[in-house]
């Protein structure tokens, strides 16, 4: 995943040193306090299933099929904490004035590599089942998109609170209304969005595609889940194609003495 926060800090490195600045500001006017994230939910996954391949570093699995590799790894608050400087751009999470962080979404990288194949295409749509097989579908890049639009800062005014953490008089529904304090900020969480989504495309012979799978958060008292992967197919020389379908389980884990209630 460095790849991925390369591209980010590289984007990022202006605005950065704003909101480092910003920060910094707010904590020594006792308005907020520093951001403090920790590992309450974390994902690992379930081995012995699928014959796929387990990272004990970074909890990734990985499974193969006919030449084709698909890896994913769960990221955990930290993770999506550190892909931007600036944390008021991240639009993973939401900052609390107490210095909490909190998720929003359940979050995945995906990795496809064509090993060996002429041509592969993968789609960009995946399902996510829990143990009571409630579904849930990836948001997609529509969805984001419609996400942003409709988000109402003309009536923002946190900036005159000198809280850059305070509440903002968003939408309800928009899930970073605690974040985000102005259009600039509210616009770079949209490219980090953009940057960091898994996209469907063309894959050829020793190609890898990767990006974030982002579901809805799901509830801390879920265990096991099953992630199907969006759907991947060999196309071969004759035109005729291989359909390919990959699951990995992974278990949720509360960590011991978590205060987390969602």
């Amino acid at each position: 995943m460095a790849y991925k926060k390369d591209r980010i800090y590289f984007r990022y490195q202006i605005v950065c040193r704003i909101g480092l600045f910003l920060l910094t500001a707010a904590v020594l006017a006792g308005c907020a306090v520093a951001p403090n994230p920790s590992i309450e939910v974390y994902m690992e996954p379930i081995v012995e299933r699928f014959n796929a391949e387990i990272d004990p570093e970074t909890g990734a699995a990985t499974v193969v099929k006919k030449g084709v590799a698909v890896t994913i790894e769960p990221l955990d608050e930290i993770e999506l904490f550190e892909l931007t400087e600036d944390p008021r751009v991240n639009p993973y999470l939401i900052l609390e004035k107490n210095g909490a962080v909190e998720p929003v979404y359940t979050v995945f990288e995906i990795t496809v590599h064509n090993r060996d194949n002429r041509r592969v295409l993968v789609d960009d749509m995946a399902v996510l089942i829990d143990g009571n097989d409630t579904q849930y579908v990836n948001l997609s890049s529509d969805y984001f998109d419609t996400l942003y639009d409709n988000v109402n800062l003309s009536h923002n005014d946190t900036w005159s609170t000198g809280n850059p953490y305070a509440p903002a008089t968003y939408h309800s529904y928009h899930g970073y209304y605690q974040s985000y304090v102005d259009a600039e900020a509210l616009e770079w969480g949209r490219i980090v969005i953009e940057d960091s989504i898994f996209e469907s495309g063309k894959l050829f012979s020793g190609a890898k595609r990767s990006g974030f799978l982002i579901f809805d958060r799901l509830p801390s008292d879920t265990t096991d889940i099953r992630i199907v992967v969006p759907q991947v197919r060999i196309i071969h020389s004759n035109g005729k194609e291989d359909r390919l379908e990959f699951k990995l389980d992974f278990r949720q884990i509360l960590q011991p003495n978590s205060t987390h209630t969602r």
